[in-house]
């Protein structure tokens, strides 16, 4: 079984990006992401994220992008492979 790696929350913001995801705005502590089909999610500003929040990263990569544990394990430690294209009109909507 792969290991989960140690990442903050920008590195885990900055390979969403690349299945869409945009950051909308930040809470306190909460970074809030959106992709333009709707889609939301919450992260945690921390510098290392918890097992438990990136399990949940790795969950979400499975059920909504078709991952594998091993393929979202590795995409949040490279950013490859991307199982998702983000056409460039879905990055620049709404600036």
């Amino acid at each position: 079984m792969t290991k989960l790696p140690v990442l903050s929350a920008r590195e885990v913001v900055s390979r969403l990006r690349r299945l869409c995801f945009k950051e909308v705005r930040q809470s306190g502590s909460h970074i809030i992401l959106e992709r333009a089909s709707g889609e939301v999610l919450t992260i945690l500003n921390h510098p290392e994220l918890s097992r438990g929040i990136l399990k949940q990263i790795v969950s979400t990569l499975e059920d909504r992008f078709g991952y594998s544990r091993e393929e979202a394990i590795e995409f949040l430690e490279t950013g490859k492979p991307e199982k998702v294209s983000c056409p460039i009109e879905q990055w620049t909507k709404n600036g």
